[in-house]
């Protein structure tokens, strides 16, 4: 079974530097190469290949790769993981050695965690979540598929988040506050109170940022 990795931007060099870090580790992944609409990487693949994800789909059976999905928007991550799940592919968690997961923590398909991350107890993450260095999660929380953790977010106990929340570097969620999809949290935003969902909030603490004639939620 071969890995590969759908994307070719930063979060993709960040999913490969833990593929690298566990083959190292002696837990090699195995990983193939890269995909992308084009064919095209914008980092050098040391040796490795970037296939276009057409032929991907048309050449390569499903029973002999898995593929992660390594872009940032959890819209597009989304819409990639229908595609390639409809057309019979896997995916596989990827935890980075020095990552530390407690007991009971549940990580769906799809999820990486990276460097210096900590998973403490009796918590779940659902779908391709991106689990970026250093960040934390405590005690019971939810967090929903496709979601992104930035570098040194924390997130208290029983914080509950929807699908496809981004929550920026370094921002701080106070525990058992629950937040509905979509949401976007800026960097270093404390998050105190529950927001239904579906908008950007920023600042400590944090505020809706409204767009021209929006009205407030939450």
């Amino acid at each position: 079974m071969r890995l590969w990795i759908a994307g070719t931007s930063g979060a993709a060099l960040e999913v490969w530097a833990v593929a690298q870090a566990l083959r190292e580790a002696g837990d090699d992944p195995g990983l193939a190469g890269f995909l992308s609409l084009d064919g095209s990487a914008g980092f050098p693949l040391e040796g490795l290949v970037c296939m276009r994800e057409a032929e991907f789909l048309g050449s390569v059976a499903p029973a002999g790769a898995q593929v992660l999905l390594a872009v940032g928007d959890p819209k597009l991550r989304r819409r990639l993981d229908e595609r390639f799940r409809a057309a019979g592919y896997t995916f596989p968690t990827l935890v980075h050695p020095a990552a530390v997961l407690g007991r009971a923590v549940r990580l769906g398909p799809g999820c990486v965690v990276m460097a210096g991350a900590v998973l403490e107890t009796s918590l779940s993450l659902g779908r391709h979540c991106l689990v970026n260095v250093q960040a934390s999660v405590a005690h019971e929380c939810r967090i929903g598929d496709y979601c992104n953790l930035g570098p040194g977010a924390r997130l208290a106990g029983r914080v509950e988040l929807g699908d496809g929340t981004d929550a920026g570097a370094g921002s701080v969620f106070r525990p058992g506050v629950r937040l509905g999809g979509g949401m976007v949290i800026g960097c270093g935003a404390a998050v105190v109170q529950d927001w239904p969902g579906a908008m950007t909030i920023a600042g400590n603490p944090a505020r809706q940022l409204l767009r021209p004639g929006e009205p407030a939620r939450g």
